[in-house]
Formats: structure tokens, C-alpha cells, sequence
């Protein structure tokens, strides 16, 4: 029997169970997301008025000197920059190397920084945010990459989401600003405007976002000081967020409020981020915040018990479980594995355009153009990113690998972890 008469032979109960990797673990996540896209309120800004919020933005940075004029420039950009008073800039030189500290003094003079913090030797960016946040005076602290650049009108627009005296963050909507420079940044600039501006606002109308990126995040001052800042984690964005859940804040995303951030131009410099993001998956979620699915804690929700289930569901399950499924495809089908697989592919391109098509939808922003990298998108993410978030799952579960990882110096998470 030839591959293609195989698979026109087989009926509905048979397609779900041979592919049951896709229809039982993966489809459910697409047909929700669906569900939400074709209900056209669902699109709708649910923003309050024109807020007169003050803000502090909290810049760390370790050998950026390149990017931080660009940064300090779109900041100046800014509709509430203008208004006197509404905006302190306070950037954090994190042990820099290159000439950072120079530059920042250079932009201190020209009344472009309101406060220059530095540290002598690095410290990690939890410790720089929490420097920073030692002389904020504004009521919404806004925490950014010195890489990312913003729309004129971003602070202005997430600003409105916290009219909500309930709401404790709010992410903001990045984007790749080298979206064009190889094709792996084009892969980045597709997932981007899947997982962030698709994704998250899906996950924002479920009340079950759980990461405020540390490129472009919001943040209630009284409700981050109540949590005691941000810990030592190399997943800080993720841990402040669950911290801020747990204590009852409301999390929120701005797809309106809009920024650019510099992304990994090579695999391997794609791969060493997504493997540190990873690990962070256990760390965070798995390890530090487990609690949250114990009903019997006065602190459960099950806003945050959901949210947990679907990072470790479909983050952590799907990873492992992909290594079992095409072992039992080769076991039990031997020379057919191969169009099992082909096939799978074919339904996730599928799948990949529509929530593409979704993504064009919801924001203008989106490059169209992208499209015809889509199947390259898609059997990206289905091997090598999928492999990668395996063997990133495998390390922090087996070795704690996150505990040792550059991005946090050793002497800081040694220290993190007597404390």
C-alpha cells in the first residue's frame, strides 16, 4: 500500500489515534484561540481614559553602549515625555565593559537620564532592576531592554490599562526590529507576532497570562514594592509576574502599546536564549510556583491554576511527549513513520497559517510579507525548537542547569540561594 492510499484509508477515530500527538495535545490550544479570533469583540481594546499616571522607566543594561542612545531617543519620542514631570528615565550601567557608563553620563548632561546608577562588577539584571527601583518616584514603573525601541504613543497606551485599580502589569506588544536581517530573525519576526500578539491577548481575555516581558513591561510601583522586587532568577520577568498573580494583581497585555526589540541573528545565538528561557519554564513554574495548584492554600485561584497548567501542559508535557511519539510511530509503523510525519507537518503548516492570518488581523504591524516563510517557519519550531525546549527541560530537571547559567553571575545565585 502506498503512503498516500494509507492515509486516505483511514477513518475519523483512526486519524485522532494515529496522530494523537496533534489532535489530543496540540488542537485544543489552536481551536480556543480560534474560537476567540472569530469573536470579533474579543479584539476589542478594553483600555480605560487617558491616564495622568506618572512613570519611572528602569533601563539595565551590560555592555550596551551601541543600543542605548537609540533607546534613550525613542524615549524622548514619547507623547507623555513632553508633559513636565510625567516621566523619569533612570538607567542602571550593570558592570559595564564597553563604554556603557560614558555614554549614559554623555545623555545624563544633555537632560536625557534623570538618574545614572552603576554597578562595579555585574550583577544580573534582577539586581540592576531592584537598584533601580530604590529611586523610582513614579506611580507605573516601566521595565525595557536597552535594546527595545517603542512607538511614540506606547507608554501613553499602556498607561491606560492601569485606570483598574486591580490591575497590577501590563505587558506590552514587541516585536522583531531586525526582522529582515537573516532568516532566522524572520522565523523570530512569525513567532513574535504568533505567540505575543496572538497569543498573548488570547491568554489576556482567559485572565491567564502569566509573563510580563522584561523587553517592554508595566508595572504597578506599590504592588512590585509588596512583592519585594524581583528575585534572582535567570526567568525574572516570569517570576515577578507569578508573584504579582499570587498576590491577587490582575496581569494584563497592551497589544496597542507597541515596541521593537533586537533578536538572535544565528541559531546558535538563537538557540543558547531559547535554552535559558526553557529552563526557566521548571524553575519558575514547575518548581517555585507548584503551590498554585494546591486548592487547599488560601492563595489559590483558579485564574492561576490554569495559567500554570497551560505553561507546564503545553510547554513542558508537549516537549516530552514528542520523543515518545515518533518512537511508538516507528515501532508500530514502521516505514510509514516518515508520512505520519509529513503529514503532521502539513496539518501543523496549516494551523500556522491561520493563526498567522489571525496575527495580520489583530494588528497592523504584522509583516505580511512573511508568509512565504511560513513552511520554513513551521518545520522549524515542530523540530529543532521543539528538540532544543526537550533538551532544556531535561538539564534543568536532571542538573538544575538554570542555577548555572551566565546570564545570572555565579556569585549573585550563589548568595540568591543561601539567602
Amino acid at each position: 500500500m502506498s503512503a498516500l492510499s494509507f492515509l486516505q484509508s483511514l477513518d475519523t477515530t483512526s486519524i485522532i489515534l494515529l496522530f494523537w500527538y496533534t489532535t489530543l495535545l496540540e488542537i485544543p490550544r489552536y481551536t480556543i484561540g480560534a474560537l476567540l479570533v472569530a469573536t470579533s469583540s474579543a479584539w476589542l481594546p478594553r483600555t480605560g481614559p487617558e491616564s495622568d499616571l506618572t512613570v519611572s522607566v528602569v533601563l539595565v543594561g551590560h555592555n550596551e553602549a551601541q543600543a542605548l542612545a537609540p533607546c534613550i531617543e525613542a524615549l524622548a519620542e514619547q507623547t507623555i515625555a513632553g508633559q513636565p514631570g510625567r516621566m523619569q528615565v533612570i538607567v542602571v550601567d550593570d558592570g559595564s565593559t564597553d563604554g556603557m557608563a560614558g555614554i549614559a553620563r554623555k545623555l545624563q548632561r544633555e537632560h536625557k537620564i534623570d538618574e545614572l546608577l552603576r554597578l562595579t562588577l555585574r550583577g544580573g539584571k534582577s539586581a540592576g532592576v531592584n537598584l533601580g527601583l530604590s529611586v523610582c518616584k513614579g506611580d507605573i514603573v516601566i521595565i525595557a531592554d536597552v535594546d527595545t525601541t517603542f512607538d511614540r504613543d506606547a507608554f501613553a497606551l499602556i498607561l491606560r490599562h492601569f485606570a483598574d485599580p486591580r490591575v497590577g502589569a501590563v505587558s506590552g506588544n514587541l516585536g522583531a526590529r531586525n526582522a529582515s536581517a537573516t532568516l532566522v530573525t524572520r522565523h523570530q519576526a512569525i513567532e513574535y507576532a504568533i505567540g505575543i500578539s496572538v497569543g498573548r491577548r488570547i491568554a489576556d481575555l482567559l485572565g491567564m497570562l502569566s509573563i510580563v516581558s522584561g523587553a517592554f513591561g508595566a508595572f504597578r510601583r506599590t504592588a512590585v514594592e509588596a512583592v519585594g522586587g524581583q528575585d534572582v532568577e535567570v526567568g525574572e520577568d516570569a517570576d515577578l509576574t507569578m508573584k504579582l498573580r499570587r498576590a491577587g494583581w490582575r496581569i494584563r497585555f497592551a497589544p496597542e502599546a507597541r515596541a521593537l526589540t533586537q533578536v538572535p541573528e544565528t541559531v546558535s545565538a538563537l538557540i543558547a536564549q531559547r535554552l535559558r528561557w526553557d529552563r526557566g519554564l521548571i524553575t519558575i513554574w514547575a518548581r517555585k510556583f507548584r503551590g498554585a495548584l494546591d486548592p487547599r492554600q488560601s492563595t489559590f485561584r483558579v485564574t492561576d491554576a490554569l495559567a500554570l497548567c497551560d505553561v507546564i501542559g503545553f510547554q513542558v508535557v508537549l516537549a516530552l511527549a514528542f520523543p515518545v511519539y515518533l518512537v511508538w510511530l516507528w515501532l508500530y509503523f514502521g516505514e510509514f513513520a516518515a508520512t505520519i510525519i509529513s503529514a503532521t507537518l502539513v496539518g501543523y503548516l496549516v494551523l500556522d497559517i491561520a493563526a498567522f492570518a489571525a496575527a495580520v488581523v489583530a494588528s497592523r504591524h504584522i509583516p505580511l510579507r512573511f508568509v512565504i516563510y511560513l513552511p520554513v517557519y513551521t518545520a522549524f519550531q515542530i523540530t529543532v525548537m521543539r528538540i532544543v525546549r526537550l533538551i532544556a527541560v531535561m538539564q534543568e530537571l536532571v542538573f538544575r542547569s538554570s542555577y548555572r547559567d551566565p546570564y545570572v553571575p555565579g556569585r549573585v545565585m550563589q548568595q540568591a540561594e543561601i539567602v
